[in-house]
């Protein structure tokens, strides 16, 4: 978690209580029972109160992702949380990513290869942290399957995350103050990055106050050119970048740097 400016102009930290929790976290499987060792899809449902707001895996300034620790029975083995498409917002004077009211966020658990039959019990504790533009609370639950299943929320979620654009490259190159992003696309694809939003995925690459903006490539189709604001925390002088782009219908693919 970072808090990178005087309390005065960002953020102040509170304590949770069971009465002002910002933000409460349920676990909710497709199925109750396993059979042959196959991967069992579930969701965390996160739902922040109005005012306030959770972040995302990369949360930009002040902020802080969600953390998930699993308690599982042996030869159990657990996915990493999988993250929605994220909003902008400013915490006081600090732009973030994350989230408002409901969220889904998709995590894959996998057990034994002989395992079949009922499902033991299963516990992860999720941290997080909700704010709004006074403060900022620190939260956690602890969360047990079986409980709750509900298959068609859990594929709705799988199936709204972002996704790897086939055959598309990303390469940047570095000033001291500027990140230069080149995306080429293949010319059948069925997206136009112009009218994308542009999210890093990456933290501390480009500048979380950044709007980056991908324009086509005079003379050239296929390549797409985007300036944006260096973050001042980036120490490589050729980072790997992972980008997501966001269209108007809500689609949305992850780019990464070769």
């Amino acid at each position: 978690m970072k808090f990178l400016v005087p309390l005065a102009s960002a953020v102040l930290i509170a304590n949770a209580s069971a009465d002002d929790p910002m933000a409460k976290a349920e676990w909710i499987s497709a199925q109750s029972e396993i059979s042959q060792g196959k991967a069992v899809q579930t969701i965390i449902r996160m739902t922040v109160d109005d005012g306030w707001h959770t972040y995302w895996e990369n949360p930009g300034e002040g902020g802080m992702e969600i953390s998930i620790k699993a308690d599982l029975p042996e030869g159990w083995s657990i996915g990493e949380l999988q993250y929605p498409v994220p909003k902008r917002f400013m915490t006081g004077e600090l732009p973030g990513f994350g989230y408002e009211g409901e969220i889904d966020f998709p995590l894959t658990l996998t057990p034994p290869a002989d395992a079949a039959g009922k499902m033991p019990p299963l516990r992860v504790k999720l941290s997080w942290l909700t704010c709004n533009d006074n403060s900022c609370v620190p939260g956690d639950a602890a969360l047990e399957l079986p409980a709750q299943t509900d298959a068609v929320a859990v594929a709705r979620a799988y199936e709204n995350l972002p996704r790897p654009l086939p055959n598309a490259t990303l390469a940047a190159d570095f000033t001291d103050e500027t990140a230069l992003l080149f995306l080429s696309i293949p010319e059948d694809a069925e997206i136009n990055p112009a009218a994308c939003e542009v999210f890093p995925v990456t933290a501390n690459v480009i500048d979380a106050g950044a709007k980056p903006q991908f324009q086509k490539q005079e003379g050239n189709s296929r390549v797409w050119i985007s300036t944006a604001a260096k973050s001042e925390y980036l120490s490589e002088k050729k980072p790997s970048l992972e980008i997501l782009l966001v269209a108007p219908n809500k689609k949305s693919w992850i780019i990464t740097t070769e």
